[in-house]
């Protein structure tokens, strides 16, 4: 016997999390597909990564009446420092007087953002969590066959493959990506520091590769921020060595002006960094969602974001197909969200691929640039406003 569902997903990170309570709102039948199960995230060391979330991504998650959940656990952004590691050079991005009514952005633990949408999940029941592997599938012009390592078998209009840039799902369906390996590796940590962030994220275009601090929640006594550090090729092997009291030399040298001393207080997770895109975002009966379409840079922290922008995509388009009683996974539907999302990761992609090619190069040339470049900066609205609303709302505009 098989089980009967709208759509498949497989793949229970943030991609499918709230790709599957985009479509339970929209009224279809879910069935979320991971072999990690929820408790696994209860464990308090499982993610102390941080992510940014776009003004954009938050009326989004209002419309999914999902924000009055996790905003309790948000950071917001007011300020956004730029510089080339001299304070001379400092660049403010600021935000208007009122800071409750435009927000650069927000910054929220991937702990806390979990927990708010298993919340949600678990109270959907129109979602069904399925602690399994998917063995195979198999895909006709009507529908999907999914057979799961518990020996249960389930088909479904639609398969969405959000299980990350190293998708089984895009693999299995045979379609091909674009790799280009950036040749840089990516610190991630948690600090705290003895003076408060007053919401300002700065980033860094040192030498080594940009780093990024990040605000975080903090209280009365403890100020803290998240470092995402994308070192350059050979620096980081320097890096790896490094024991934490020199990481926060690193810090205290650079940032200590705006944050005071640093105090590094989880785990420094380190991976290679690698810009990965579909060359296609769906087949028959299959769409790619998040990092198994596109995985990007995590200069801006426009990642998530830009998979939002897909989820929303398709939100709208299933509003539209559920009113008309019509089917999600046929091929004119998923045509019309790929030309839309396609052409959404091209932007960010680009946007993303050449601001780390000229601010994280050490060649002595781009060096001398990279000074005209923040000179440029500081002199022209324009640009300020480009790289303001690139960062804050993933978009590449000037108004």
């Amino acid at each position: 016997m098989k089980l009967k569902f709208n759509i498949a997903i497989v793949g229970s990170g943030l991609t499918g999390n709230i790709a599957s309570l985009a479509l339970s709102e929209a009224g279809y039948k879910v069935a979320l597909i991971d072999p990690n199960k929820f408790d696994k995230f209860k464990h308090k060391t499982y993610d102390t990564r941080t992510t940014a979330l776009s003004k954009k991504s938050k009326l989004f998650l209002e419309d999914l009446n999902l924000w009055k959940l996790i905003e309790p656990h948000t950071c917001v952004i007011k300020n956004i420092m730029v510089n080339d590691g001299n304070t001379k050079d400092n660049i403010y991005f600021k935000n208007p007087l009122n800071a409750s009514q435009d927000a650069l952005g927000y910054m929220v633990k991937n702990k806390a953002l979990f927990s708010s949408l298993i919340i949600a999940i678990k109270k959907k029941q129109n979602i069904t969590k399925y602690d399994s592997k998917v063995l195979s599938f198999s895909r006709s012009l009507e529908n999907v066959t999914l057979e799961l390592s518990n020996g249960v078998k389930i088909k479904s209009d639609l398969l969405i493959a959000a299980d990350g840039k190293n998708s089984f799902i895009r693999k299995k369906a045979g379609i091909n990506v674009y790799k280009k390996n950036y040749n840089q590796k990516a610190f991630i940590f948690n600090v705290r520091h003895t003076k408060k962030h007053n919401n300002l994220a700065t980033e860094n275009f040192l030498e080594q590769g940009p780093l990024a601090s990040l605000p975080i929640t903090q209280n009365k006594s403890n100020f803290y921020s998240s470092i995402v550090w994308s070192c350059n090729y050979p620096f980081y092997y320097k890096i790896i060595k490094y024991k934490k009291n020199d990481i926060e030399d690193v810090l205290n040298f650079y940032l200590s002006d705006y944050y005071g001393k640093f105090k590094i207080i989880s785990d420094i997770k380190n991976w290679n960094l690698t810009l990965i895109k579909a060359n296609k975002f769906y087949d028959t009966r299959l769409l790619l969602l998040g990092d198994a379409a596109h995985s990007i840079h995590p200069l801006a922290g426009q990642g998530l974001n830009l998979t939002l922008k897909g989820i929303e995509i398709l939100y709208n388009l299933a509003i539209e197909k559920s009113i008309k009683k019509k089917d999600l996974g046929n091929d004119y539907t998923l045509k019309i969200f790929s030309k839309k999302q396609y052409l959404n990761s091209i932007t960010i992609i680009f946007a993303t691929d050449k601001l780390n090619f000229l601010f994280s190069n050490s060649n002595i040339f781009l060096k001398k640039i990279r000074k005209l470049g923040i000179y440029t900066f500081k002199k022209s609205s324009i640009l300020k406003n480009l790289f303001k609303n690139y960062a804050s709302a993933g978009k590449l505009s000037i108004k």
